[in-house]
């Protein structure tokens, strides 16, 4: 399979250029509550939906309730059970730094059949490293090897990676910028920043492609079977 992964919301993927690019790795990126988990989290249920396997490396948390909602509006609107669209997403659950990157090893055990790695966040746990003095360094340079590790198994298998990434203040720009900043950018195939706006809408951005122009964006709403369509 060659094709873009799908995230099931026509105007996301029109501003993908069809959807999330297989062989690269590809970042959301936004301020917290953002919308950004939601965004990759839709995107591995329609991937399951769809027949294909997913693993997600959770860092944050992820909701199962949330999930289950998600997938069981999917399944509703197919001929999918809810246990078929589940059982194809692997979720590997990471509760520190080392986890997270045990995770991130261990998906070379799924690359022959993944379509899709989700790792949200790539930069939670980093984030806490840069509050230790003479750690922030080390630990960008660890996700980094994360990052080029996924982006030489997704070129070699043909499968879609997904990172959402957190914020940080640049006091150089005067704007908030993906965490990790250019280090992890330069290995990015495709860079979509998420901004939430009063009564809940969002923005997204896109930042970095490697076949469209940067700039265009999308506006849309968090529901209960995913993401819809809303005006700003």
């Amino acid at each position: 399979m060659t094709e873009s992964i799908t995230t099931g919301y026509e105007p996301f993927d029109g501003l993908l250029g069809g959807g999330f690019d297989r062989g690269t790795v590809s970042q959301v990126y936004g301020p917290p509550a953002a919308g950004k988990t939601n965004v990759a989290l839709v995107t591995a249920v329609e991937t399951a939906a769809n027949g294909g396997t997913v693993v997600y490396v959770d860092t944050e948390g992820l909701s199962l309730d949330r999930f289950e909602q998600v997938a069981s509006a999917r399944a509703e609107r197919s001929d999918e059970e809810l246990a078929d669209i589940t059982d194809r997403i692997v979720i590997e659950e990471a509760l520190d730094f080392e986890e997270q990157e045990e995770a991130v090893r261990d998906v070379e055990g799924f690359a022959e059949r993944a379509d899709l790695v989700v790792v949200d966040s790539a930069t939670g746990f980093y984030r806490l490293k840069r509050g230790e003095d003479g750690e922030a360094g080390d630990a960008l340079r660890k996700v980094g090897r994360q990052v080029t590790h996924l982006l030489s198994l997704a070129r070699r298998h043909e499968f879609a990676v997904l990172l959402t990434n957190q914020v940080f203040s640049d006091p150089d720009s005067d704007r908030t910028r993906a965490l990790g900043g250019n280090t992890l950018e330069h290995w990015m195939g495709t860079v979509v920043r998420i901004d939430r706006f009063r009564g809940g809408n969002r923005r997204a951005t896109l930042e970095k492609h490697r076949a469209k122009p940067a700039g265009e964006s999308i506006q849309f709403e968090i529901t209960d079977a995913g993401i819809a369509a809303t005006e700003l």
